[in-house]
């Protein structure tokens, strides 16, 4: 059993980390590649097996299950986070947005508007940097435009550059840019609202087993003996944990998507 368990140890870590990937960093000292869900997968269940071989098999599986419970519960955390980031983000480009309007109808030259805006809004620093040191601020609005909740930049960088070229009012376009981005925003508000429900069901889900142990409980069971003891305890906990993992995810996802895409 033991050398059962090396094996399959050692080819666990293999497989996270390939030999080439060791000798990719020797001779090129750079940071390890990340692994992928090919790699992972597959090492996690040799290790689950090697495992398997050496500990009890029913608290072996709750061990595992509460490892997976903590990934999801750290990739849902990682959602939320870049969730929060692209709305700040987006208030902030609302914020500029705005300022511009208001700094170019006062009178204000659009590159000192850009380095006065800097304080409020700090993703327009490269743009500000550029408006600064006589660089293409154009070209600057259009790639800050490609950070998750900065895409109204892009309308101002279009502006900007149209702007330039034609001689063309900036502060008559950035109006529109303005109304385009209040739009979206509001759209965006509106989808929040749509998929409030639907996260609120995940929630729901994830509530669900321990509500099914306490249900077991009150009936006069011991379901935890079962759960803690027995194999077949420990898979249907496992499986149903599973399936609430996997439904949350999904759900998070496809309310992610429909906010970001708007």
């Amino acid at each position: 059993m033991r050398e059962a368990a090396a094996l399959l140890g050692v080819a666990a870590v293999l497989v996270w980390r390939p030999p080439w990937s060791w000798i990719r960093v020797r001779v090129h000292p750079v940071t390890w590649p990340r692994p992928g869900r090919r790699e992972l997968v597959p090492a996690a269940v040799l290790a689950s097996g090697a495992s398997l071989t050496v500990l009890p098999a029913a608290p072996t599986i709750l061990a595992w299950t509460a490892a997976g419970v903590a990934v999801a519960a750290a990739v849902r955390w990682q959602r939320a986070r870049r969730r929060r980031r692209r709305l700040v983000v987006r208030d902030e480009c609302q914020v500029v947005i705005d300022g511009l309007v208001g700094e170019l109808r006062s009178g204000v030259p659009p590159t000192t508007a850009l380095q006065r805006l800097e304080l409020e809004a700090p993703v327009l620093r490269a743009a500000a940097t550029a408006a600064a040191t006589g660089g293409d601020v154009a070209t600057a609005l259009l790639e800050l435009g490609r950070r998750p909740g900065a895409e109204a930049l892009r309308g101002v960088g279009q502006a900007w550059a149209v702007s330039q070229s034609c001689g063309v009012a900036l502060v008559d376009t950035l109006e529109r840019v303005r109304e385009a981005a209040r739009e979206d925003r509001e759209l965006e508000r509106e989808l929040a609202a749509g998929v409030a429900p639907a996260r609120a069901t995940a929630l729901l889900v994830i509530a669900m087993p321990p509500l099914g142990l306490g249900l077991g409980t009150g009936l006069g069971v011991d379901p935890l003996d079962v759960v803690l003891t027995t194999v077949p305890g420990a898979a249907c906990v496992a499986l149903g944990v599973a399936f609430a993992v996997a439904g949350v995810l999904w759900i998070e996802g496809i309310a992610d998507r429909l906010e970001a895409g708007g």
